[in-house]
């Protein structure tokens, strides 16, 4: 009965640990600010849905950003798909 009670703690820890390592957080870049590409550099586009939008199914990347701006300030990773257009 031991061995039994032994095998369903170290599942029991095992699982644990999984779960820890499986739920790490990931980068939102909606929070960050939004860059959009003019086709010399990028812009700052400003608040989604309030300075601009993005149209959906015309393809490409609406805006950007900077997903380690301290680290790597000239980096640039894509964040809404779409066209972009200023409201």
């Amino acid at each position: 009965m031991n061995k039994i009670k032994l095998a369903f703690i170290a599942i029991a820890i095992l699982t644990a640990v999984g779960g820890a390592f499986a739920t790490n957080t990931c980068v939102e870049c909606g929070g960050s600010t939004q860059y959009y590409f003019n086709g010399i550099g990028y812009v700052e586009a400003g608040e989604y849905g309030g300075d601009f939008d993005c149209t959906i199914g015309s393809g490409g990347t609406c805006t950007y950003y900077k997903p380690d701006p301290g680290g790597q300030p000239n980096v640039y990773a894509p964040c809404h798909q779409g066209g972009y257009f200023p409201l």
